[in-house]
């Protein structure tokens, strides 16, 4: 891949996060629809990780950041209820996850997430308040989880061979 395709990854995620800053399976099927087939059908969270395990290759996470920073759309995901949650691999170097704040519900307090590891880089999009979970390239593909168990059983598809 070429710097050109680097940079149409990284416009695609950008443009993305704009126009769907409330919906990670609109912003996801945003990118998809530049890069890899502008007739990709919507689907939310738990139906697109069904339909990329089925139908895209499963990748482990630092062929995830090679694969992204060569413009290749690399997705991640986990299902949840009642939705799951996907996100983009965004192009760049690697970041220190965690460094932004949020409310402590428990403690009724606002803190700042520790950070403790680098990670790709992501888009991503959401109507839920975590912060982390809101990335154009500012947080880590660990963020939107924040969880180190959680975390393990993120899965990341392309389809590139």
């Amino acid at each position: 891949m070429t710097e050109e395709a680097y940079t149409k990854l990284q416009v695609a995620c950008n443009n993305a996060y704009d126009t769907n800053p409330d919906s990670c399976s609109h912003s996801v099927t945003a990118v998809i629809r530049k890069i890899v087939d502008p007739n990709e059908a919507y689907r939310q969270a738990n139906s697109m990780i069904d339909y990329l395990s089925a139908n895209w290759k499963e990748v482990d996470l630092a062929t995830a950041k090679t694969l992204a920073n060569g413009g290749v759309v690399v997705i991640g995901g986990l299902k949840g209820e009642p939705n799951g949650h996907v996100i983009v691999v965004y192009p760049g170097d690697e970041a220190l996850n965690g460094g932004y704040t949020y409310l402590n519900k428990k403690l009724k307090k606002t803190m700042t997430l520790r950070q403790t590891k680098k990670y790709p880089l992501c888009m991503s999009t959401s109507k839920g308040a975590w912060p982390g979970a809101k990335s154009k390239g500012d947080k880590t593909v660990w963020d939107p989880w924040a969880n180190d168990e959680v975390f393990a059983k993120v899965k990341f598809w392309t389809l590139a061979k």
